[in-house]
Parts: structure tokens; sequence; C-alpha cells
């Protein structure tokens, strides 16, 4: 018998229990868009010499290892965590290393505190040094990438306005005393709007929720673009909101958001409400998505007001292109999935996997589970 025959004698309600055990299981390894970054704070000071040192470290991966949750109720607490704070300073110190002059800089007496911004914990990690020459400091780093390969250490340099940013493919940086040009910057911030979206799972299945109905009713490719310019319009306005400081929200009322935005999107399609999901529901939920997006620029720490704007320009141009990518893949495979005889079978079974995921998500963002 074909294979396709096959799936096309497959009840929806057979294989529902099926989706409902691989997404819980795949969940594992799907985060609730917290941030994915860590943070390098730098002060130079060229006359004195004097480099002072701030990473912020973010606890999250380190708080799934059970040992550190002593009470075992569910939170580590930051009396558990600097109980823990060797073993912990253990592994940064393996992730971490400058070199000065080809010699290897002590971290180990740094001061530590923990501390938390919005619904995530820091570990901060302070050291001055005295008497260098900056252009003689090298950074090796790949803290987290053996266990998120998206994860990034944002470095600011204070004085010399300058924003680097490492990840798992560019794992060292070679300081010196140049300063960034605008142009460095918004090209730099491009590249991380870009990644920002890619990285974010939720924006995709969201993007995915709304073009689905556009693809089912057959609707024109004007359709699509009003929408997908709808939601670019509507994260752009609280992007920018949210990255001026104007208003900022918490991050778990707008991350639960977000998922919910996703399951609600994902109802109206699993009920056959595809009318409904339109440019003003496509509206409505990108100014959530968008105050989603600007929590990288909150702690980038770009102090200056122009090189903040071009940051966040170059951030927000970098968000739609990566939206259009999202768009130029799926709607063409969707419109071929079209094709296929069975496809109304595969439409349910991928609307009923974004519920499940989206539910999981809002759940886990609203610290249910």
């Amino acid at each position: 018998m074909k294979i396709t025959t096959v799936l096309q004698l497959l009840n929806f309600s057979f294989y529902l229990p099926v989706v409902f055990f691989l997404t819980i299981f795949s969940t594992t390894n799907l985060s609730a868009h917290q941030l994915k970054e860590n943070y390098l704070s730098v002060d130079y000071n060229s006359t004195t010499k004097k480099l002072h040192l701030s990473f912020e470290i973010e606890t999250r991966i380190f708080e799934q290892n059970s040992k550190l949750d002593e009470s075992k109720n569910g939170i580590v607490s930051f009396k558990e965590l600097r109980h823990h704070k060797a073993s912990l300073l253990k592994y940064v110190y393996k992730h971490i290393t400058l070199l000065y002059k080809d010699k290897k800089l002590p971290l180990e007496d740094a001061k530590v505190t923990f501390h938390r911004y919005q619904v995530q914990t820091y570990m901060q990690i302070d050291k001055t040094y005295a008497d260098i020459d900056i252009s003689e400091l090298k950074l090796y780093y790949s803290m987290f990438f053996e266990k998120e390969n998206t994860h990034k250490l944002l470095i600011n340099i204070k004085n010399l306005h300058k924003q680097i940013i490492l990840d798992a493919n560019n794992q060292e940086y070679s300081f010196d005393e140049s300063f960034m040009t605008q142009k460095q910057r918004f090209l730099t911030f491009i590249v991380e709007g870009i990644k920002h979206i890619l990285d974010g799972t939720d924006h995709i299945l969201f993007l995915s929720m709304l073009i689905l109905p556009i693809v089912i009713q057959n609707a024109s490719l004007k359709s699509l673009i009003i929408i997908a310019t709808s939601f670019s319009l509507a994260h752009s306005i609280t992007l920018f909101i949210a990255g001026m400081n104007i208003y900022q929200p918490n991050t778990m009322i707008i991350e639960s958001g977000i998922a919910l935005s996703i399951f609600i999107v994902a109802l109206l399609n699993f009920l056959g409400k595809y009318k409904h999901v339109n440019y003003k529901i496509a509206f409505l939920f990108g100014l959530l998505h968008g105050f989603g997006f600007a929590n990288v620029l909150h702690i980038a720490g770009v102090d200056s007001t122009y090189s903040f704007v071009v940051a966040l320009l170059g951030f927000n141009v970098g968000v739609e292109f990566g939206q259009i990518l999202i768009i130029a893949v799926s709607y063409p495979a969707l419109l071929y999935l079209n094709r296929v005889s069975f496809h109304q079978k595969i439409y349910q079974f991928f609307i009923v996997l974004a519920l499940i995921i989206s539910a999981f998500w809002f759940f886990q963002r609203i610290n249910w589970i």
C-alpha cells in the first residue's frame, strides 16, 4: 500500500495522542523565549590604564540542574545560588578566558553578586585591572554554547561606544581603542535582529498561523501582504516604544501573552474561523510581539541616545528581513502542500501541534510548569 494511501486512512483522533506525546517530549528543548544572552560591560580609562569588566550571566541554564534546588520547591533562590557559587564559577572560569599580552588574567577573586532583571536571574561578576593597555587584551568565550548554540555574549565598551556580539561561530574578540562607526553599529544590529527572529520559535509559529488561513482559503497574495504589513507595523511601534523607554511592560506578561496569541490564532484556525485571522488580529498581537523583540535592547548597554536609535533602527530592519525570510520560505511551501490530496489532515496536524505547544509555553511562562 502506498504511503499516501496509509496517511489518508489515518483518522485525526488516532494521531492526536501521538502529537501530544511528541510535543510534550520535544518542548523540553523549546525555550520559553527567555533572553538567551549574557552581557559584558567594559569601562576603560586610556589615561589611567584602568580596566573594569562586569559580566552578567543568566542563571537559567544553571537552574535546570536539580541539585541547585535544595528545598525541592521548583524554584532556585538567591540563597541556593550563593551556596553553589563555587561550582557555578568553576564553569564560568572554564569558558571565559582573558589574555593580556598572551598571559591569562585572573578572574577568580572577582566580586560576585546575584540580581534579577524582570523574570530572569543573573550572576554578576565584577573585576578591575590596573595598568592595562586594552589593545593587548583578548577574550575567548564559549559559555553555554554546548547547551544552546543560539546563546550570545553582548559586549558593550562604554567609552568607545562600541557593541560586539560573540556567538558559537565567533568565540573570540581582540580589543582595541577604535570607535565603532554608526554604519558598523547599524549593520551589527541588523544581523542581530535577523538572528533574533529566526531563533524565536514562538514568533515563527505565530507567523505560520497567520499565513495558514490565507493558503487554506486560496486567498490572494495581496491578503498576505496586508497581514504581514499589519504585523510589521504593530511590532515596529512597540519595539520603538519599549526601546526608547517610553513604556516597558513586565516581561512575563508579554511572553505569556505572545504564547496566548499563538494559541488564539491556532484555535481560530482549528475551528475554521479563517476570516477572523485578518490584519486586525495581526496588528493587535503584533503589538505584543514588538515588546518581546525589544527585550534584548534593554540591557544591551547602548548608552548614547543617537547610537541607541541607530541600534534600534538596525535591529528593527533585521527583524523585518527575518520575517520576510520566514514568509518567503513558508508561504510557497504551504502553497505546494495544497496540491497534496490529504493536505487538510496535515494542516489539522500542524494546527493541533501549535495549540499544544503554545499552551505549554503559556503555562511555562506563568510558572505553572
